[in-house]
């Protein structure tokens, strides 16, 4: 079976470097931190995303790092985010 990699445009702003989007190691790397990695590229660096998500930046890196577990409700806020961000740009679901 073959694995297609598929990326998200990012929001760009932060000068060449791009946002600051932290991406777990493979050995932490779950469908949440993943998921929150992604959107953290969509709304453009981790400040964005904290603020979206009502939480504190440091929170939301520990989750993207793998290093302390995404509560169910962040991760389903980052769904709808997802879903939210494909429906605008018009991409199947």
């Amino acid at each position: 079976m073959s694995r297609e990699r598929r990326t998200i445009p990012v929001r760009h702003g932060e000068g060449d470097r791009g946002p600051d989007c932290p991406l777990a190691p493979p050995s932490h790397a779950t469908v949440q931190s993943r998921t929150l990695h992604r959107v953290c590229l969509i709304v453009g660096g981790v400040d964005q995303l904290a603020a979206r998500l009502g939480v504190s930046p440091d929170d939301a890196r520990a989750w993207m790092s793998g290093g302390a577990p995404t509560p169910e409700k962040i991760f389903e806020a980052c769904v709808e985010i997802l879903l939210l961000y494909a429906a605008e740009k018009g991409a199947p679901n």
